[in-house]
């Protein structure tokens, strides 16, 4: 499995050992407002998406962020639609848990080290953000991302559930500037 490590975060692949702060992520009704998951996860739900979607599914991926020190599970970011020909991939899967962790620099260095790994291997990530989300819209903002007004590349992903989003999208470029605010706090160098 994969695990990636910065100052304060670690990451590691989803595995059966998250599965339980996942589903209860998942379903805390605070956290889950905007998720495109229109039921209650549970454990027989989780093992069944591992084992028949995910280990067979090369163009997502989904990290568990982990405080370094302590191993605590504080979130989870994620990727899909990976596609290695356009270099491209659909950002999401973003969800902090642990509540106990609120201003800890890990998170966000978690979701650094995230963007690190995918934006090694495609050119530009887009992202689905439920319009009344504005909270998660000025979160990935912070990252580089800007709202697509151009042609939409994921028109399937406008209204999901019930939920109107807005593409927004993000080029290594962009997040390598936007990163630079973030160095003097987790650069590894």
């Amino acid at each position: 499995m994969l695990r990636l490590e910065g100052k304060f975060a670690a990451l590691e692949e989803i595995s059966p050992k998250y599965f339980q702060p996942v589903i209860e992520w998942r379903n805390n009704k605070s956290l889950n407002k905007f998720l495109n998951q229109p039921y209650e996860l549970t454990l027989e739900l989780e093992k069944k998406w591992y084992e028949e979607v995910y280990l067979r599914d090369e163009t997502q991926g989904l990290f568990i962020i982990l405080d370094r020190e302590t191993g605590t599970p504080l979130g989870t970011k994620g990727w899909t639609d990976f596609d290695a020909e356009k270099r491209r991939c659909i950002s999401g899967r973003l969800l902090f848990g642990n509540e106990n962790f609120a201003r800890h620099p890990a998170f966000t260095e978690g979701i650094l080290l995230a963007y690190d790994y995918t934006f090694a291997r495609v050119d530009v990530q887009y992202s689905h953000v439920v319009e009344e989300n504005l909270k998660s819209a000025e979160h990935i903002k912070k990252f580089g991302f800007v709202e697509n007004t151009g042609e939409i590349q994921y028109p399937a992903e406008l209204f999901v559930n019930g939920m109107h989003q807005r593409e927004y999208f993000c080029t290594r470029e962009m997040y390598l500037a936007a990163r630079k605010k973030f160095e003097r706090f987790f650069d590894r160098r």
